[in-house]
């Protein structure tokens, strides 16, 4: 089975080296969320979301609770994802498949309704370009903008991202910026999490070309733009919403 591991409004996962303002801590940095995504088979879908509450209620606490977000919006719509973490790198090391039981109970109970299954991702946590914590999960909605940076221009991008993380943060706005490891093309999740859910979108005081000119002087919102369109191939946008009915207590 799986082994999980888990914008902004505006602009958007490897790294083996960590930012240089990263916070000092007495071991590894619990930097890393693994996950994957399922979608239902046809007519499955209230077995496949009580299979998960049930499965994640067995097997899936502490260190591998299970946060469960409904994909709403993008090319995913309607998949679960199932994230992990965030944990260290040797604490994924040790980890194991949870046993024979947990491997059963997944294959009997799960996967039987399940259509399709993606591949485990992981992403770790850049401090640089974030303006909370990584593990402080506290809103249910979330708008996710994953940019896949063409080849050579990660550095770029996460300068890029640094002058964003002031932009967010005099905007008030909570955003946690993840990068891929070693999993499928190289990109930055930046993921803003709604402090009111959807109704965070109508706030008009927020006003991100308004925060980059007074930031970065004139026309520093439209620089920022021109980055973004030099440094990635694309972006893919996506509304998530954390479903605590689905998740690990």
């Amino acid at each position: 089975m799986k082994k999980t591991i888990s914008l902004v409004l505006l602009a958007l996962l490897p790294g083996l080296l960590f930012a240089e303002d990263a916070k000092k801590t007495s071991g590894p940095e619990k930097g890393t969320l693994s996950n994957y995504r399922v979608w239902a088979k046809d007519g499955h879908q209230d077995a496949l979301k009580s299979a998960l509450a049930a499965h994640a209620a067995k097997f899936h606490t502490g260190a591998w609770k299970w946060r469960v977000y409904e994909v709403l919006t993008g090319p995913d719509g309607g998949a679960y994802m199932i994230t992990e973490g965030p944990n260290s790198w040797t604490e994924l090391e040790g980890r194991g498949d949870l046993g024979a039981d947990h491997m059963k109970d997944y294959e009997a109970n799960v996967a039987i309704h399940v259509r399709k299954s993606t591949s485990d991702s992981y992403m770790t946590y850049e401090r640089a370009g974030s303006t909370v914590e990584g593990g402080a999960f506290s809103t249910n909605k979330v708008l996710l903008r994953h940019m896949y940076f063409k080849p050579g221009r990660a550095a770029q991008t996460m300068a890029s991202l640094r002058a964003w993380k002031q932009i967010f943060a005099k905007s008030e706005v909570n955003v946690a910026v993840w990068r891929s490891f070693f999993s499928g093309e190289g990109r930055f999740t930046v993921a803003s999490r709604l402090k009111k859910g959807f109704v965070d979108l109508d706030d008009e005081s927020i006003n991100f070309r308004k925060a980059g000119d007074e930031l970065f002087g004139p026309g520093g919102y439209d620089a920022l733009i021109d980055q973004n369109t030099a440094n990635l191939d694309r972006i893919m946008d996506e509304m998530i919403e954390f479903r605590p009915e689905l998740s690990s207590k």
